[in-house]
């Protein structure tokens, strides 16, 4: 869905280049190492030519003042990896990071008033329940940065709102490849939260990462139908696992409490984390995590507000731009991992960034695509 809408984005920002994604003109903006002065015209195939004037840096003088609101627990992954890129921007970009979590989608507008009341200009409404208030309330405060966490493409935005998404799928193939090709019992699983689209998008590219290195591996997908309940993720994972899977998408909390106890009955089971790196959380049981790091965003932010710019449009980052990262658990990687496993990751890690492999994005749920 996100692939499909891209055109219209004219930000300046500090920017070497963009990059055509998908071949239907997704614009992936990227940050100089160092301030300059740049113009950068790109010619959008069936498209339009699209000119980005990026303008130096200026150096950070009085705080950014940011607030945040979380529909959810602050630990909740999605949440968390908001959370650890704000903490970072404190200390790095000068910013004040204030936060509201646990704020249901009726109560949502008074908590945003609230903050710009206060005088926050940077609002960040941290889920898609909550785009229809973000709408409304950007008309009404032209003057204040709406920064949306998800939400559809397909309906026209206000000027003022940035649209981002956590695109981590080609992370997220990369884990199925590891499954694919290290699964002793040919059995594979996800657990995950609900069928919609951005959760669809790594679920699907699992899916095919483990498609591709092993086609007849058996994938078991479970929806539990919530995005925060670490009892009933346990549940659908321990069911998994006695149904034979030995590699699991933890995609929600819960899993690696059932992957360990697996582990004290002798079975050999591993995970994967989704979002933050949740390797030190169960080292004996998450392989690797599919990291979404939201440093470079958030930069990206704070320095178009110190330009006095208040511009919107869609945020869809990958690999390359370091959005989406692949990181092992080292001790974990050295052993258990065959080195021609590590090899053929680190290959296709490679081809990704450079564009030679298109991990395939699919926002719908087919179960019988991946039979």
């Amino acid at each position: 869905m996100r692939a499909q809408y891209r055109l219209g984005i004219v930000i300046a920002v500090l920017i070497i280049g963009l990059v055509v994604g998908l071949g239907v003109g997704a614009l992936l903006f990227r940050v100089p190492a160092t301030p300059t002065t740049t113009t950068v015209t790109v010619t959008v195939p069936k498209t339009v030519t699209v000119t980005v004037t990026a303008s130096p840096t200026p150096t950070p003088t009085e705080k950014v003042r940011i607030a945040v609101i979380y529909v959810t627990p602050i630990e909740e992954p999605w949440n968390m990896a908001l959370h650890q890129a704000m903490k970072w921007a404190e200390k790095h970009l000068n910013i004040e990071y204030v936060y509201t979590e646990k704020v249901h989608e009726a109560d949502v507008e008074r908590v945003m008033r609230e903050y710009i009341n206060l005088g926050y200009k940077v609002i960040f409404p941290h889920s898609w329940g909550y785009h229809p208030v973000t709408i409304r309330l950007a008309k009404e405060f032209p003057d204040v940065l709406f920064c949306q966490g998800s939400g559809p493409v397909d309906i026209e935005w206000p000027n003022n709102v940035l649209l981002y998404d956590y695109w981590i799928q080609e992370a997220a193939y990369l884990a199925g490849m590891v499954a694919g090709l290290m699964t002793k019992t040919n059995v594979i699983g996800v657990v995950t939260a609900f069928a919609v689209p951005d959760v669809n998008r790594l679920v699907n590219a699992f899916c095919a990462g483990a498609k591709a290195v092993n086609p007849d591996v058996k994938i078991i997908v479970t929806f539990i139908e919530s995005w925060f309940d670490p009892v009933k993720a346990k549940e659908a994972a321990a069911a998994q696992i006695e149904a034979g899977a030995d590699f699991i998408y933890a995609e929600r909390y819960g899993v690696f409490e059932a992957c360990r106890e697996a582990q004290k009955k002798g079975k050999r089971v591993y995970a994967f984390g989704n979002i933050v790196n949740q390797n030190d959380l169960a080292p004996d049981v998450v392989i690797a995590s599919v990291v979404w790091d939201l440093r470079p965003f958030i930069k990206y932010v704070v320095d178009m507000v110190r330009r006095g710019e208040i511009k919107g449009g869609i945020v869809d980052w990958g690999m390359k731009e370091g959005w989406a990262k692949f990181v092992w658990n080292e001790k974990l990687k050295e052993k258990i991992v065959p080195p021609e496993v590590v090899k053929k990751i680190e290959e296709a890690k490679k081809a990704i960034i450079e564009g030679k492999l298109k991990v395939p994005i699919y926002e719908d749920w087919d179960p019988e695509r991946w039979k």
